[in-house]
C-alpha cells in the first residue's frame, strides 16, 4: 500500500523571489583517525559542493541513496554541525540573506527561531524523561517568547493544530504510538513559528497507514503557515507528490534537480533512471524495465575521480573517468539541471 493512495498531497505552486535559503558550494567533510593518538590520516567526505536554492513557501524533496550525505546536508545548514574535532565545513549558506557561517552562536540564536527541523527517530528525538508540554514548551521558554503563565496555553494550542488531545501533554513519550511521537515533533518544531523546517525522513520510520496522515499534516501547516520545506525521504513516489522541486544526491553531490514533474517524466542523469525504476507501479500491466546498477557505492573517504556514478554507469566514456561533470541545464527546460556529459 502507498502512502500516496490516501488523499493526495498537493504541493503549492513555486513562489517566484528571493530565495529564503541561499545555499552555495557547500561542503562537509570528516576525520578519520587512527593510532593511539587519533590522528587525521583522512576524510569522509560527506557532501562535496552542493548547491541550491529554496524560495519562500516551497519544498525541496532531497532523494538519494542511504550514505549519500542528505541528512548531512541538512544538519549542516541548521549549523547542528559544526567544524570541530577536525571536521572541514565550507561553502555558503544565507538565510534571508543573512551568511549563516559567518555568525557567533550569539548572533545565531535568534535566527535559529526561523529555522527548525523534525527528525527522523520519533522514538531517539523525544526526551524520555519529560512530559509531551515539556518538550513542545521547551523552544518557547528557551528563547524567551512566552512567559510561565502563557506556555500551557500555547502548547494546547500547539498540540490542537497537530492532531492530539490536550490530554497528551502531561503524558511522557513511551505512552504514544510513533505516529503519534511525529506529532509531537511537529509541534516543537512548529513552536517557534518558523519559516523553515527541514524534514528529516519524517515519515520514514512509520507504518504506510501512518505516513499519509503526517504528510497530509505536514501540507496544511505549509499551507497554513507559508512554511518552506527541505523534504529529506528515501520513498520517491511520497517525493512526488510533496515537493516543489526534486534534487537527486550521490556520493555527497547532486547530480540532478528539477521540478518535480519534469524530473519524474523525463529524468536526464543515469543514476535517477535507475532510482525511479525501483518504485513500484500501482498497475500491475504498466510495469517498467528495472535498471540494475552493478556494483557498489564508492566509499566516500575515497571517492573516483571524474563523475562519481562511472564506476555503475553503463554509459560511461573515457572522459567522464577524468573530468567532473557541470551542474547544468539539459534539454529546453532551464530549471532542469544534471550533471552528466552524456545527457543533452
Amino acid at each position: 500500500m502507498n502512502p500516496t493512495a490516501h488523499d493526495p498531497v498537493l504541493a503549492p505552486p513555486v513562489i517566484t523571489q528571493q530565495p529564503l535559503l541561499d545555499v552555495q558550494d557547500l561542503r562537509t567533510h570528516f576525520p578519520i583517525k587512527r593510532g593511539v593518538f587519533r590522528s587525521i590520516v583522512g576524510y569522509v567526505r560527506a557532501v562535496e559542493g552542493v548547491s541550491f536554492t529554496i524560495a519562500p513557501g516551497e519544498t525541496l524533496g532531497l532523494v538519494g541513496e542511504s550514505g549519500c550525505g542528505k541528512t548531512t546536508v541538512g544538519r549542516t545548514i541548521l549549523r547542528l554541525i559544526e567544524p570541530t574535532g577536525g571536521t572541514h565545513i565550507s561553502g555558503q549558506v544565507r538565510f534571508n540573506g543573512q551568511d549563516i557561517f559567518a555568525l557567533s552562536q550569539r548572533a545565531l540564536r535568534p535566527l535559529r527561531i526561523n529555522m527548525q527541523i523534525i527528525f527522523q527517530d520519533p522514538v531517539g528525538s523525544l526526551n524520555p524523561r519529560m512530559t509531551v508540554e515539556s518538550i513542545v514548551g521547551e523552544p518557547l521558554l528557551v528563547h524567551r517568547l512566552v512567559g510561565r503563565d502563557e506556555l500551557r496555553p500555547k502548547v494546547m494550542e500547539l498540540l490542537d493544530k497537530v492532531g492530539l488531545p490536550r490530554s497528551a501533554a502531561g503524558r511522557y513519550p513511551h505512552e504514544f504510538s510513533g505516529g503519534q511521537r511525529q506529532r509531537i515533533g511537529i509541534a516543537r518544531a512548529l513552536a517557534l513559528n518558523p519559516k523553515f523546517i527541514v524534514c528529516d525522513e519524517p515519515v520514514s520510520a512509520l507504518d504506510v497507514s501512518i505516513q499519509a496522515q503526517v504528510l497530509n499534516l505536514l501540507a496544511d501547516l505549509r499551507q497554513e503557515f507559508g512554511l518552506s520545506y527541505l523534504f529529506i525521504a528515501h520513498n520517491l513516489a511520497v517525493v512526488e507528490h510533496f515537493s516543489d522541486r526534486v534534487a537527486v544526491m550521490y556520493l555527497g553531490r547532486i547530480v540532478e534537480i528539477a521540478l518535480a514533474k519534469s524530473l519524474y517524466r523525463d529524468p536526464k542523469h543515469p543514476y535517477t533512471m535507475a532510482l525511479l525504476s525501483a518504485v513500484p507501479k500501482p498497475n500491475p500491466d504498466k510495469t517498467g524495465q528495472r535498471i540494475m546498477l552493478e556494483g557498489e557505492v564508492p566509499s566516500p573517504a575515497n571517492p573516483p575521480g571524474g563523475c562519481p556514478f562511472h564506476p555503475r554507469c553503463k554509459y560511461a566514456q573515457p572522459r567522464c573517468r577524468v573530468e567532473l561533470p557541470p551542474l547544468e541545464s539539459k534539454g529546453n527546460d532551464p530549471q532542469h539541471l544534471a550533471a552528466c556529459w552524456e545527457t543533452r
